[in-house]
């Protein structure tokens, strides 16, 4: 699930292949690739997995309303 290209550019990066790893402790998600396990997660039961519940949606693929009212703070980057 995770680009090997990127593991190997950018070593300091956290790159996980599980959906709930990627958000635990987190102080900032980066929602880069549009894989439906990611633009369809729950944000309300992933919310309090994180530090600090904030993420940028560098794909526009988010339901940003449905992650604001979970408690999230959305960025989209529309890269299309």
């Amino acid at each position: 699930m995770t680009d090997p290209n990127a593991r190997m550019l950018h070593p300091e990066l956290d790159c996980v292949e599980d959906l709930i790893a990627a958000f635990e402790d987190a102080d900032l998600l980066l929602h880069l690739p549009e894989w439906p396990q990611f633009s369809h997660a729950d944000p309300k039961r992933l919310v309090a997995r994180t530090t600090s519940p904030k993420v940028i949606d560098a794909r526009g693929a988010l339901n940003t309303a449905q992650w604001r009212d979970a408690g999230w703070i959305t960025r989209t980057l529309s890269c299309r």
